[in-house]
């Protein structure tokens, strides 16, 4: 797994690369919140061990790790499996 920083539209943001995924996370000093993910080959595990990983990389820091909405099924279904907020409202 990699994380580097990247300036996207005018915001820092943590950039999150495992295999076939991406992920965008935008942080601040008690939260995180991932703002996309996307994976190039669906059903192969690639978003859960990415999406495991950074939970516990944003917790052990304290922060309340979240999801934006969740765009499709799978999206939803593996936040409710990993115990991370989707923030619906």
């Amino acid at each position: 797994m990699e994380m580097k920083q990247v300036n996207s539209l005018g915001m820092l943001l943590d950039n999150w690369k495992h295999k076939s995924c991406d992920a965008m996370i935008g942080t601040g000093s008690d939260w995180a919140t991932i703002y996309i993910i996307s994976s190039e080959e669906k059903g192969k595990g690639h978003a859960t061990e990415l999406l495991i990983e950074m939970k516990k990389h944003y917790e052990a820091q304290g922060k309340m790790f979240g999801s934006s909405v969740a765009l499709n099924d799978t999206m939803r279904y593996l936040l409710q499996k990993l115990d991370i907020v989707e923030y619906a409202e």
